[in-house]
């Protein structure tokens, strides 16, 4: 299953993330009926567990069985969509996934369902949820996740904060036929309950604030959203990374970026924006 679900094409989003061997072969847009599904805004709720404010029917012996809505927007830019997919996975990547199925489709490309998870009541853990897209001709979306986080009492803490952003102001696109250059984004992320309290930092192009994208602090040790490397240099260090691509057909002006950080009690961090200007 996780084979499906993983991201094998750029996401565009005025900038263009990518693999490096796809941006060096393949460096232009693919024609429109080639070009897989596109996921938008995933939404998710309850978008934590509290134990201590369960429902008594919803704990059972050892367990607890927890109603989740799942809802995305999916878009065909060729083939109709076939099938939207969710995917809970187990906070062990050894292990298999705790849940899996189809959204139901709706009106105007909206895919929904609920979803009843059955999770250990004794584990305090961050459950991944995951959703991806796969049209006619059997081309896979890039996926869309949200963290689901578990917890046995209400401790919210305190939110975590973007201390700085290490990104260039400018950059210079590539010739035509030349390969793509590389753009390091860089969010150093605390939290006053220390860094393991910090459950994701994302951000998004200001023009499309739907689509989110996930950045790393992993030390480039495993696949980022939907990238396969990060470009993150040391795990854990609390610069979160993420390695974006621009090729000559990106177009030249200004792109602005909006930062966002989540800790795992789901309070978020302030909203930090950067602007990029394209030459």
């Amino acid at each position: 299953m996780s084979n499906l679900y993983r991201m094998r094409t750029p996401v565009a989003l005025g900038l263009t993330v990518c693999l490096v061997a796809q941006c060096d072969m393949a460096p232009g847009p693919q024609p429109l009926d080639l070009r897989p599904p596109v996921l938008e805004d995933l939404t998710m709720a309850p978008q934590r567990l509290i134990f201590a404010l369960l429902p008594a029917d919803q704990v059972v012996g050892d367990s607890i069985r927890v109603p989740i809505s799942l809802g995305v927007t999916a878009k065909s830019q060729g083939s109709p969509i076939s099938e939207v997919w969710y995917v809970v996975q187990s906070p062990s990547s050894l292990e298999a996934p705790i849940a899996t199925g189809q959204l139901t489709a709706g009106g105007s490309g909206r895919y929904e369902d609920s979803v009843v998870l059955t999770l250990s009541a004794l584990n305090v853990k961050t459950y991944t949820v995951l959703v991806y897209a796969v049209d006619e001709a059997q081309r896979i979306s890039g996926d869309m996740r949200a963290s689901l986080p578990y917890y046995r009492s209400f401790e919210p803490g305190m939110p975590p904060v973007i201390d700085s952003l290490a990104i260039p102001d400018t950059l210079v696109r590539p010739a035509a036929g030349e390969p793509a250059v590389s753009l390091e984004l860089i969010a150093a992320v605390s939290d006053p309950d220390g860094q393991s309290d910090i459950g994701q930092v994302d951000f998004w192009n200001a023009a499309a604030p739907g689509t989110r994208f996930l950045m790393c602090d992993d030390g480039g040790a495993a696949p980022c959203g939907s990238s396969a490397d990060s470009g993150d240099k040391v795990a854990g260090d609390g610069q979160y990374t993420r390695r974006v691509f621009i090729t000559s057909n990106n177009s030249a002006g200004t792109t602005t970026l909006v930062f966002e950080a989540t800790d795992r009690a789901g309070l978020t961090s302030q909203v930090v924006s950067h602007e990029v200007v394209i030459l």
